[in-house]
C-alpha cells in the first residue's frame, strides 16, 4: 500500500509556485484560452482601476469594469493587450477589448476560471473579497 505524504505549511509554501495556470475552452471560438492565477498585487491593481469618481465626488468601484480588468490581467492566451485584437475590436484599452470580444457567458466563464486558480472557490466570494 502506499503511503501518502502530507506535507506541513510551512514545506508546502516553501515548495509552492504562485505561477499557476489553467486554460478554459471557448464553444464559439472553438479554441481554448490560457489563464494565470492573479496575486495580491495584480488584484489591488484591478480594483484601483476600476475605481471610478461618482457625481458626488466619491469613489465606486465599476463591477463590470472590475470584470473586464481581471480578465484582461489574467488571461495569457489571448493577450487583450494586444494592439491588432484592441484595433479589430476598436476597443480603447484592454479591458474594453474583453467587453467588446467575449459575449457575457464567456466573460463569466473566463473570470470563475481564474478566479479559480487564484485560490477563490465561489466566484460570488472573489467578487466581494476583491472590492473590500
Amino acid at each position: 500500500m502506499a503511503k501518502t505524504v502530507v506535507k506541513n505549511g510551512l514545506e508546502a509554501l516553501l515548495g509552492a509556485t504562485l505561477d499557476v495556470q489553467d486554460v478554459v475552452y471557448i464553444s464559439r471560438l472553438k479554441t481554448h484560452f490560457t489563464v494565470k492565477a492573479l496575486d495580491q498585487a495584480e488584484m489591488t491593481r484591478a480594483r484601483d482601476q476600476a475605481t471610478i469618481p461618482t457625481r458626488k465626488g466619491e469613489k465606486e468601484l465599476d463591477g463590470q469594469l472590475f470584470n473586464a480588468v481581471l480578465i484582461a490581467k489574467g488571461c495569457v492566451d489571448p493577450d487583450f493587450s494586444d494592439k491588432a485584437l484592441i484595433a479589430h475590436y476598436g476597443a480603447t484599452d484592454a479591458a474594453d477589448c474583453v467587453t467588446k470580444a467575449l459575449l457575457p457567458g464567456e466573460i463569466a466563464k473566463v473570470l470563475t476560471a481564474i478566479m479559480k486558480i487564484s485560490g477563490f472557490d465561489d466566484e460570488e466570494e472573489l467578487i466581494e473579497d476583491a472590492k473590500n
